[in-house]
Formats: C-alpha cells, structure tokens, sequence
C-alpha cells in the first residue's frame, strides 16, 4: 500500500494482558516511520483483570478523528473470540477479520452465570455480517515459542500476509524492534515470523 492512502481503519480487540495496545503501537510506529498520517485510539477497562480492550488505528490523508466511524473498519484483529462479536459494528461489510481462536472464559462463565459461545457460531455470527474469518490459534503458537503473552506479535506476522495490510513484514520487524524491551526483541521477533510463516 503506497502512502498516499485516503483512509484505512483497523480494529484492535481483546483483553487486558493480551497485548493488544502494543500491537496498535507498533501500528503507529511503522506509519509514522513511513510519513503516513496516523490516529491511534485505544477504551479499555479494568484491563489487569482480563476486562476488554478496543484499540482503533488509522491511517490516511482523510482522516482526522482516533476513533473509527461505525461501519468503517476495513480490518480486525480479534485476539479473544467474544470480543471479535463486541465490535463487530465497527465494522465494513466484507472487510477480513483476523480471529484468534482461543478463548479467554470470563469469570461470569466459571461461576455459571453466563455461557460462553461455542467458536463455531461465533464465526457463523462473524461470516453472517458479512465479514471474512481468518482463523487460527495463535495462543498456542506463542506458547510453543516459550510466552502466551506473545500472541499479538503472531497475530500481526499472520495480518501482514492479507493484501490489504499497508505495511511489509521487515518494517513492522523494525519497528517491534524499536519499541519492545531489548530482552523481549528475539521472542517477540520469533512469534512474528510464525505468524507469518502459517499463514
């Protein structure tokens, strides 16, 4: 995608611990990085404690405002099931939608008060919006590398395969360089080439 881009809207979904703020860092480094005109908005809770969290990233000439228009975004990264269906609304009819498959049950679940959906009809409800899944479990692919905190870095590997991602792998590399701790660089740089390589 060159850098005379109108407008792109990504949303970033999960919760808290999962790295989804990072993610929309990273995001913005790479624009920035590359001269591209870029908003970042972010609405979390109690996020310590596993609560949601929604990071919107934008990008473009035509865009001014941190948070995308309801029915604008053109790419999801869900990091947590459930939470692909919270801000589904975001979302343009079409656009892909970046799914990990494994699920974080809610305390409102293990003490029996609530049900957590089984993912089969989270992607029907997904697919029926209509928007396209890209599903995988990327929880386990960093915990085969040796963190689960690393599946954001597998996520954006996966992302930057899809043809309407604006950015290469090497630049969103350098740029995980520059802002993850020195210590993290190789882990996190490992989690994104796998991402990358499955998908």
């Amino acid at each position: 995608m060159s850098t005379d881009i109108r407008e792109f809207s990504m949303i970033l979904c999960g919760v808290g611990g999962q790295g989804t703020i990072l993610a929309s860092k990273i995001l913005a480094q790479t624009a920035i990085r590359k001269g591209i005109n870029c908003r970042v908005g972010e609405t979390h809770g109690m996020s310590q404690r596993g609560g949601s969290v929604i990071s919107h990233f934008r990008i473009g000439s035509e865009v001014d405002g941190a948070i995308t228009p309801v029915g604008h975004g053109q790419l999801m990264l869900a990091f947590e099931p459930v939470e692909s269906l919270r801000y589904i609304n975001f979302m343009k009819a079409g656009s892909n939608v970046v799914l990990n498959t494994y699920p974080i049950i809610p305390t409102s679940v293990n003490t029996g008060l609530a049900k957590y959906p089984p993912l089969e009809k989270i992607k029907e409800t997904i697919t029926q919006y209509p928007l396209k899944v890209n599903g995988f479990d990327a929880t386990t692919i960093a915990c085969s590398l040796g963190s689960a905190i690393a599946l954001n870095m597998v996520i954006l590997g996966a992302t930057t395969k899809l043809s309407e991602f604006p950015f290469e792998a090497d630049e969103m590399k350098k740029s995980i360089e520059e802002l993850v701790k020195p210590q993290f660089i190789d882990l996190n740089i490992k989690a994104f080439n796998a991402g990358f390589e499955m998908a």
